[in-house]
């Protein structure tokens, strides 16, 4: 008489994954700015006249919005492929990421992208199912297809190609340049130096050379972006100090911990004191000692707290080498979100808005390198958009867009003078040093490099046109973008800093937006001149979004099936909320096309043909077992169906599910088809495990071994909940024995719901969790945890009855 049926949930509708994609900012889609670094008049005028009538996928937009059909259990890199495929840009130069709008708390009206703010959530490296980029992961609806709303930023580096005089072609990548520039020293030279001569292999001065050739050139920036790896190697060995006289500020090396763990750092103070870096006590008694002069070493991805002191004799003993001699380049480059910030004038509180992104760093660069880049990323934020929308949000008049975009326009000016005058004082610092540290290896009278000079040209070069961004660059925490800690400081536009020496994992940056206040002479009169000389309106300005076109069908075709009727009628709903299970009855007994996988052999021909399968029932049995497939798989991935199922409690009719041809269909009256809800088996948790519990409906048999109907059963046997310990002990009146917890667990929640079931006209519904066993009210049968239902038919069988009536 047991038999179960396994019922499907409705087709899982796919995820239609809607996509916007910012591309690097580059001359084509950033003409204003970027392609007027290097005075490249000509390829901004082509630029301007070819963006009219464009459609994505073009270098030459900002941002693209692409829609993707996907399944949920597809793979993330299946995802990317499908990206690269519509956009052109190589799925390993794509960052996916959540994306998540949050309403700021800016007081601004005039401006309506400071409303909301866009948050971005990288995913790991690791491969993973889409299902992780939504954000509600639990497949709680099966009946329409889900929106995911997803950014994808393109790699802001591109690696150069160097082409080396001896045939060989390398490319700029780390791990490429350290098989090409290992160290090899000659029997002669390892002769005639002791360990702690430095020597330059004639690969590295080789391939340095060719670096040098290109490093800060025209293309640098704006095309490609050169990986300093094998310069800074070069430097490190040609300046590496022989005295303390040689110490100099932002030497790289890799030094030895406390641990006797080797790790790459840089030269970032020079301290020459008399006592306390004395531990030794060298000397004698009543002397007084000499002057020690050390290096402090921070460590790259480590805090300040980790950094150490180092003597001329660690360089000397090899407890500091040169960089990268022990440790190992990082593969990945330094990568950090930057996020848009602005002062309320009102509240005088900061707040986030717009669009955050993500920036990638070669490690080896100079923060004044890296800086340039910053501004160049930064730039996409000032472009004219190629659509004719209104500026700041409203319609402004003829006169004020102009005055607007004349304002935009100088900002484009200092932002393409300041990448100028960084990327051509960096270039000019590896030439400096590599030419200062051949000069210190042959002659050792050579007057040690120093790097000040330099150092205070930028910075005067700097404080002039600095004050003129409409923007400020500062360095912050990751978790507090708002500036609400001690942490926050300007971001250093340094030679002798590197960017991955200088940031890690838990830096962010952060653009701070700035704005005049409008008409008034008091603010307008605590202004510095250089101040006041730069702009006076909020020039961010969102990048225009262009849509797919035959992507945006797709999305208008899935909002007119989710608004229409027709999936409510195909996935009716209840009054209990979910998904009926008629809904997966009726799946269940739908036609289904044989694929080409699954074919019919045919009986007569042997041949494997094409068909069509469909399930109908023939025969119901007493007792109906429902087994509901939660549980959703793919080749790789698999996830657990959380939706609710919506079933009766009492009076499931099963008729239109039989078969008409049937026996049971034509003979029987309507009684015969229907069922009864008995017992439920609920399973907590999810793929990697859980835990089961069963709730079951308790009613007493009478003399004649029928089960009581529901609505005449009045509780009795549940008062013993609320029984003394002694009264608790004793089995009642009717013969049920005590439940629940043990009468020192009660409390009053479970005396009170004890009562409310005494109370109650309807059947006593009982939860087994292990053993620990309370009643249930009705109403919280029907939930989104049920997995297997257990149904009775109302009139059974007589040989049944018969048999269960024995049973015990």
């Amino acid at each position: 008489p047991f038999n179960m049926l396994s019922l499907p949930f409705p087709t899982v509708a796919e995820v239609i994954f809607q996509c916007t994609i910012m591309r690097r900012a580059s001359a084509l889609n950033c003409p204003n700015t970027l392609a007027s670094v290097w005075k490249q008049k000509n390829q901004k005028d082509k630029t301007k006249t070819s963006s009219i009538n464009l459609s994505p996928p073009s270098k030459e937009f900002i941002c693209e919005e692409y829609l993707i059909p996907m399944s949920r259990l597809a793979d993330i890199g299946d995802l990317k492929m499908k990206l690269q495929n519509l956009s052109g840009i190589p799925a390993k130069d794509l960052r996916v990421c959540k994306k998540e709008d949050i309403e700021s708390n800016a007081s601004d009206t005039k401006h309506y992208f400071t409303k909301n703010y866009t948050k971005v959530s990288a995913l790991p490296d690791k491969e993973g199912p889409c299902v992780k980029l939504l954000q509600q992961p639990t497949l709680d609806d099966v009946s329409s297809p889900t929106i995911a709303r997803i950014i994808a930023f393109e790699t802001t580096l591109v690696s150069r190609p160097i082409e080396i005089p001896n045939r060989h072609s390398i490319t700029s990548k780390e791990e490429v340049i350290d098989d090409a520039s290992t160290d090899e020293m000659s029997d002669d030279e390892s002769s005639s130096h002791n360990a702690t001569a430095v020597f330059q292999n004639k690969t590295e001065e080789r391939i340095a050379q060719e670096y040098l050739k290109v490093y800060g050139d025209e293309r640098e920036c704006i095309v490609s972006d050169t990986n300093p790896t094998p310069l800074a190697k070069v430097i490190s060995r040609s300046l590496w100090p022989k005295s303390t006289k040689d110490f100099t500020l932002g030497l790289r090396v890799d030094a030895i911990d406390h641990r006797n763990h080797w790790f790459p750092g840089s030269v970032i103070e020079i301290v020459v004191d008399g006592s306390d870096n004395n531990p030794e006590g060298e000397g004698a008694e009543g002397d007084v000692a000499e002057p020690t002069t050390k290096v402090k070493v921070h460590f790259d991805n480590f805090s300040a707290k980790w950094d150490e002191m180092y003597s001329i004799d660690s360089f000397n003993e090899s407890r500091v080498c040169p960089l990268y001699s022990h440790a190992t380049p990082r593969h990945k480059p330094t990568e950090f979100v930057v996020h848009h910030r602005a002062l309320d004038l009102k509240t005088k509180k900061c707040y986030l808005f717009g669009q955050s992104f993500y920036i990638q760093c070669h490690n080896e660069w100079s923060t004044a390198r890296a800086g340039a880049h910053i501004l160049a990323q930064a730039s996409r934020f000032l472009e004219i958009s190629h659509a004719k929308t209104s500026e700041n949000g409203k319609k402004f008049d003829v006169a004020e867009r102009k005055i607007a975009e004349k304002e935009r326009h100088e900002a484009r000016k200092v932002i393409s003078r300041v990448i100028e005058a960084l990327i051509k004082s960096d270039r000019k610092y590896m030439e400096s040093a590599i030419a200062s540290g051949r000069e210190l290896q042959k002659n050792e009278e050579h007057t040690p490099f120093d790097v000040s000079v330099m150092s205070q040209i930028l910075s005067q070069k700097l404080s002039e046109v600095l004050p003129l961004l409409p923007f400020d660059v500062r360095v912050t925490t990751a978790n507090s973008p708002l500036g609400t800690n001690e942490e926050e400081a300007p971001f250093p536009f340094s030679l002798v800093r590197t960017i991955g020496n200088y940031m890690n994992a838990r830096h962010a940056l952060v653009l701070h937006w700035r704005e005049k206040p409008d008409g008034n002479p008091k603010s307008t009169k605590s202004l510095t001149k250089k101040q006041s000389d730069g702009p006076k309106q909020f020039l961010y300005n969102p990048p225009f979004l262009a849509t797919h076109k035959q992507n945006r069908s797709l999305l208008v075709a899935n909002q007119t099936d989710l608004s229409g009727n027709n999936a409510l009628k195909r996935h009716p709903s209840s009054s209990h909320g979910g998904l009926s299970i008629g809904v997966c009855l009726t799946e269940f007994c739908k036609e289904q096309q044989l694929d080409a996988t699954g074919c019919w052999r045919c009986p007569v021909c042997r041949m494997e043909r094409e068909g069509k399968q469909r399930m109908t029932l023939w025969n119901l049995p007493d007792l109906l077992t429902f087994h509901l497939k939660r549980f959703n798989a793919s080749s790789r991935w698999r996830e657990k169906i959380s939706t609710k199922v919506d079933f009766p409690l009492t009076g499931l009719n099963m008729r239109q599910w039989c078969d008409k041809e049937s026996p049971l269909y034509r003979e029987s009256d309507d009684e015969a088809f229907i069922y009864d809800l008995v017992g439920v088996v609920n399973h907590y948790g999810g793929m990697t495990g859980g835990h089961y519990v069963a709730t079951c409906k308790a009613t007493a048999c009478g003399p004649d071994g029928d089960e009581e109907v529901a609505y005449n059963f009045n509780g009795d046997g549940v008062n013993g909940l609320e029984a003394t310990e002694e009264e608790a002990s004793a089995p009642s009146s009717s013969g049920w024995r005590t439940l629940g917890r043990s009468f020192k667990e009660k409390d009053s929640s479970s005396n009170a719901a004890a009562k409310a079931v005494a109370e109650s006209a309807e059947p006593l519904w009982l939860q087994f969790d292990d053993d620990l066993v309370e009643p249930l009210p009705p109403r919280n049968v029907v939930s989104e945890t049920a997995y297997v239902l257990f149904y009775r038919r109302r009139r059974m069988r007589p040989a049944n009855i018969a048999k269960y009536s024995t049973l015990g």
